[in-house]
């Protein structure tokens, strides 16, 4: 007995899609309308096809000649590459063809089906060999029958199919009740119903229960098939079709117990839901009880009514068990109304259909199979016992050899242990030895560095203060001429005064103080500037932090050099300076500044045109500020050379070479980064590495920007 198989959006989804919507681009929902309408409708179709296969289910259990009729219309429709749905109409309608024992016709319909999936989709074939299988054991074939639901049990388990894995056992267990098998049944059973407990297919646990009571009254325990067959009267789990089969088992049990009374109703109750169902079959089983129950009441003519009726069913349908059975009684009832010969020919009737149904030749084969494998389990048993002793010989002398193994491998791991203990003790000498030498070398090495970074200061110190001097040094001379040469002519100026002046003398002496107090101010203001210049060499960090725009910044300074550019015409690019930092922003304005004078003043002399290039790159450890020009360049062994103290490539027109080194200074101590120069086939371009802690979003006083 199988039967058929019978999902709320959250309302904070439904406001959360409201308010997301909003934000998609009218574009995007244009582009996917199309996809999730097809999908909408193919979902659709699906749940469509669902509903409408569970009506031809249910229909099955009540009328299923009328369900066959619903689905030959739909295959007539369905596309030959539904494999999923044709499987399902075409086991369908096999099965009912079963109930209404057109067993040639379910056979020839599932047979074709095979024929069209077997090779390409072997998944395809299970529920049809299980099929295939019940019909085969409903004729009494069991070879036959046990082939193929074996068949359907590999398969499910290759393609792991719970539901199938199931139902094939379910099956075979039925298979076993038919050749007497019940202890295997049981266990077929109750491994079908461990399995479904894990899986949780309703209509299966309904299907397990029925036919595990049927077991039960085969074993004659009628009190524990009784207890579960009335439990499941009123349990709401079984279906109609489910209670009719129930009701036979009740009927079936109770006629096992010899209460005829009670047996009756629940018989005349399962052979009218078979004659509404039109299964023969049961129909047939149902109307032997009936015969039964009467010849036990001595309805004698009411037991020959139902028992010509059970005959005529069984004859038609070749039901040959029912047959057997049939005739069996008969030839009971004939004994009881004192007709011997007739009783004799309905016996022999009888052992007609009984060899025809058990299938004689097939189980002498049945037989002579169990005695093979019974010689081979024998065969076996020794094979085992004489490897248990080969096993039990090789152990022994394997564990004298592992013993020897071991005493041998713990010598020489004493061996080795001593050995590593000395070694260990002459690495800790030479270790202890070792650290005495690297403590004195480090000391040594410390005492080295400061010496060196002394020296480095020194150096560094000697090199400014000679710069310094050197770029002093042509002012001051000059000044010193000039008041020397003033000096000289006041002298000569106040001799003539005395002796005589002429007016010719005196614009001489105004003319030549005149070029000298211009000269004494053109190179004063030199040394002011020089040492105006020195004095910002030394850059401090600054702790005057805002918040700014780098882009803006930029936009800034250019406007103020705006001028410079136009008469040069030199043209920049700093689009891609588009940043919120945090930060000293003089130290930012003075940076741009000096780079940007500096690159007017040496890369574009005398009125060379060129580009400039600002650009700004993030990273996860850093930020950079990338400058870059087409001007005239410089050649240095080291680009990094740009940024030592005067050195310059324009001394000559009077340019002191402090513009870089300050520009490296704002970096390293007022912005804490690096700065490096590129080395470029053509131009000028240099690095500015600067930490993240300058961006607006991370900045360690003030913790997360949250503009």
């Amino acid at each position: 007995m199988m039967s058929g198989q019978t999902t709320w959006l959250p309302r904070m989804m439904f406001f959360l899609l409201l308010w997301v919507s909003p934000c998609c681009a009218e574009s995007n929902n244009t582009g996917n309308s199309a996809g999730q309408k097809e999908q909408e409708q193919e979902q659709e179709q699906q749940q469509n096809n669902a509903d409408r296969f569970e009506q031809i289910n249910l229909k099955s259990k009540s009328k299923p000649r009328e369900a066959n009729t619903d689905i030959d219309r739909w295959l007539a429709i369905v596309p030959a590459e539904d494999l999923e749905l044709r499987e399902k109409l075409i086991t369908t309608k096999a099965f009912n063809l079963m109930v209404l024992s057109e067993n040639d016709a379910s056979v020839q319909l599932l047979d074709a089906w095979l024929t069209e999936v077997q090779q390409q989709h072997p998944a395809r074939t299970t529920r049809a060999l299980e099929i295939l299988g019940y019909i085969a054991m409903r004729r009494g074939d069991h070879i036959k029958a046990s082939n193929l639901l074996a068949q359907a049990l590999q398969l499910s388990t290759e393609h792991h199919q719970p539901e199938r894995q199931i139902t094939s056992r379910i099956y075979t267990a039925i298979q076993a009740v038919h050749t007497g098998q019940n202890q295997t049944a049981l266990e077929l059973f109750l491994a079908a119903r461990a399995l479904n407990e894990q899986y949780k297919f309703d209509y299966l646990t309904v299907n397990i229960q029925s036919n595990i009571s049927n077991l039960l009254i085969e074993m004659g325990q009628y009190q524990q098939a009784l207890t579960g067959l009335l439990a499941a009267l009123d349990n709401p789990a079984y279906e109609e079709a489910d209670l009719i089969y129930v009701k036979m088992s009740l009927a079936r049990c109770y006629l096992a117990l010899k209460q005829h009374d009670t047996a009756l109703p629940y018989a005349e109750a399962a052979l009218l839901g078979y004659q509404q169902r039109e299964d023969p079959y049961y129909q047939s089983v149902v109307l032997l009880m009936l015969a039964e129950i009467a010849q036990h009441q001595q309805h004698l003519q009411q037991a020959q009514h139902y028992l010509e009726q059970a005959l005529t069913l069984a004859a038609a349908q070749q039901l040959t068990r029912q047959l057997s059975d049939a005739y069996l009684l008969k030839s009971k009832l004939l004994q009881q109304q004192q007709q011997s010969a007739s009783a004799l020919e309905a016996m022999q009737q009888h052992l007609l259909y009984y060899k025809q149904y058990h299938n004689e030749e097939a189980q002498q084969q049945l037989l002579q199979l169990q005695n093979q494998i019974e010689n081979l389990r024998k065969q076996q048993q020794i094979k085992n016992l004489e490897q248990e002793l080969t096993v039990r010989n090789l152990k022994t002398s394997h564990q004298r050899r592992t013993l020897w193994l071991s005493g041998c491998a713990a010598l020489a791991i004493i061996l080795l242990l001593l050995f590593l203990v000395r070694l260990q003790q002459k690495k800790r000498q030479q270790s202890e030895l070792y650290s005495k030498q690297l403590a004195a070398s480090y000391q040594q090495l410390q005492l080295t560095q400061r010496h060196l970074i002394a020296s480095e200061k020194m150096t560094a110190t000697a090199g400014m203060v000679a710069g310094l001097a050197h770029e002093l040094n042509t002012p001051l001379g000059i000044l010193t001429t000039a008041v020397s040469l003033l000096q000289e002519k006041t002298s000569e100026f106040q001799q003539k005064l005395a002796t005589g002046l002429t007016k010719q003398d005196l614009q001489l002496y105004l003319d030549n103080s005149r070029e000298a107090q211009q000269l004494s101010a053109q190179n004063v203001e030199r040394c002011a500037r020089l040492v105006q210049h020195f004095k910002q060499l030394a850059v401090q960090r600054s702790d005057h932090y805002s918040s700014f725009n780098l882009l803006q910044l930029v936009s800034d300074v250019m406007s103020l050099l705006s001028s410079r550019f136009d008469r040069q015409q030199l043209s920049i690019d700093y689009q891609q300076t588009e940043l919120m930092l945090y930060a000293d922003a003089q130290s930012f304005q003075l940076l741009l500044v000096e780079l940007i004078d500096n690159a007017i003043l040496h890369a574009f002399p005398e009125g060379k045109t060129g580009q400039i290039r600002l650009w700004v790159k993030r990273l996860p450890e850093h930020w950079e500020l990338h400058y870059e020009d087409n001007g005239v360049g410089f050649s240095a062994s080291s680009p990094d050379k740009v940024f030592e103290p005067f050195y310059t490539t324009s001394r000559h027109s009077g340019h002191t070479g402090l513009g870089l080194n300050l520009v490296y200074n704002l970096v390293t101590v007022a912005l804490e980064g690096e700065i490096e120069a590129l080395a470029v086939s053509s131009g000028f371009a240099l690095v500015c590495r600067l930490p993240n802690q300058l961006l607006a979003t991370t900045d360690p006083k003030r913790g997360p920007d949250q503009t």
